[in-house]
């Protein structure tokens, strides 16, 4: 088969397009002819003081490139700026006449339909949505992605979504639940039990919010403010790189070193492997998750956390109800209260090898690419 996929994937952190790149990545392993593309728009385009710069100028694009080399895909990819007006990559005579021969374009949360001359040439359309709960809510309330229609299948991280279990709108969507692949090859078990920090990768505030039934989505720092004292109450270490405006929130940030958390800088993460090392270097994960995963109960599951199992390291989260979905207690263990996360740190050091181990093979099972790629392809091709 001959496969677009596309998405948010120029960007100025690995994490963000990692966890597009391995769509493209796995269905390559699988044999398919792949391609990558993505549409930018003019308020993308941004330096690193936030003032708007000119396509060939822009950081992006480099940084992108140098990211699907890593993947092996490169020069198969095309960043298409204005529906053609420049591109980065292949040309946009070029990129049209791939999606001339496209058997399936898969959308991880992009705008590619923006360009018509690739998006409608594609036989068949799936959409991977990335932000269970926002996109089912914002769609219904005010049309904010009126693309939706326009894709033949839709999935979604949301493992709840369309349950009785969740009260997320679907508005007669029919969403199929699946985790985020990962491409083991590039994840190599990385056991250590020198490792000191409990570790994550992880935004504080300004992803647009919104309202259901009279409750208000939150922030993500809602949840983290609720655990500041694991430190003092565990004796354990703990780092974030957190995305954080130190201008604007800079008591938050005094905050959380006040309470014994260490404060890292998410901008070093540029390349795979700055990624591949941080989380290498960890002990495990912590993490809390945005306030609509949590009490929208979406079952939503982490990119990142996936990546911390695939890589041998245990992972402590809050619980989004992923627990219908995936085995937890061993590798993988969830918590609502801070009594309950204090006792997770406990767990996972007396039997910190044995965490390590079920970490890894609840990768193996559940999010290995050719799996979970298998059955992307297996229900879109219907």
């Amino acid at each position: 088969m001959l496969i677009i996929c596309t998405g948010k994937l120029a960007n100025t952190t690995v994490g963000h397009t990692d966890h597009a790149m391995v769509y493209a990545a796995g269905f390559q392993k699988l044999g398919h002819e792949v391609y990558v593309m993505d549409s930018v728009g003019s308020g993308r385009c941004i330096d690193e003081n936030g003032q708007r710069v000119p396509f060939e100028q822009w950081q992006g694009g480099p940084h992108f490139e140098q990211i699907a080399r890593s993947y092996g895909l490169w020069p198969r990819c095309c960043l298409i700026y204005k529906e053609g007006q420049a591109t980065r990559g292949m040309s946009f005579g070029e990129a049209v006449g791939v999606a001339r021969r496209c058997d399936l374009l898969l959308t991880r949360s992009g705008e590619i339909h923006r360009v018509p001359e690739v998006f409608e040439s594609a036989r068949r359309r799936a959409y991977c949505d990335g932000n269970p709960g926002a996109t089912q809510v914002l769609a219904q309330q005010n049309g904010t992605f009126d693309a939706l229609d326009r894709y033949e299948v839709l999935f979604t991280l949301g493992l709840n979504i369309g349950s009785e279990t969740c009260p997320i709108p679907t508005d007669g969507r029919q969403w199929h639940p699946m985790p985020r692949p990962v491409f083991l090859p590039t994840w190599p078990i990385a056991i250590d039990a020198g490792c000191r920090r409990f570790t994550t990768v992880s935004s504080w505030k300004g992803r647009r919010t919104f309202q259901w039934h009279g409750t208000d989505s939150g922030e993500k720092s809602d949840n983290w403010l609720q655990f500041l004292d694991l430190p003092a109450m565990t004796g354990q270490e703990f780092e974030i790189a957190l995305r954080i405006d130190s201008a604007r929130h800079d008591a938050d940030r005094r905050v959380f070193h006040d309470k014994g958390w260490r404060l890292a800088n998410p901008g070093t993460l540029r390349q795979l492997d700055d990624y591949r090392d941080f989380i290498g270097n960890s002990r495990a994960e912590f993490s809390v998750a945005h306030n609509r995963y949590v009490q929208f109960r979406t079952g939503w599951f982490s990119d990142r956390t996936a990546l911390y199992l695939a890589a041998g390291k245990p992972a402590l989260v809050q619980s989004t109800g992923l627990e219908a979905h995936l085995p937890t207690g061993k590798g993988l263990l969830t918590f609502a209260t801070v009594a309950e996360a204090a006792a997770g740190v406990e767990e996972i050091n007396r039997d910190y090898l044995g965490h390590c181990r079920a970490a890894r093979a609840i990768a193996e099972r559940h999010f290995d690419s050719d799996k979970v790629l298998g059955k992307i392809l297996e229900v879109s091709c219907r």
